[in-house]
């Protein structure tokens, strides 16, 4: 079974992809670099909303009902 662990490694392993793809020049145009960035840009902001899910589930469990 995949982990939450899991997806966070892989959404990082992508944004490295795609920042060594820029880095090497291989947007062949400015749409593609937008692109590229915007996909990068997505994934940053996937990472985010986990962690503040993650940070709710946490505060949730620490609270009394």
């Amino acid at each position: 079974m995949k982990t939450i662990a899991d997806f966070i490694h892989g959404v990082r392993s992508r944004q490295a992809e795609i920042a060594a793809s820029l880095a090497a020049g291989n947007a062949a145009d400015w749409g593609t670099y937008l692109r590229m960035t915007g996909h990068h840009a997505g994934l940053d902001e996937a990472l985010a909303i986990l962690n503040d899910l993650m940070k709710d589930e946490d505060e949730r469990d620490g609270q009394s009902v």
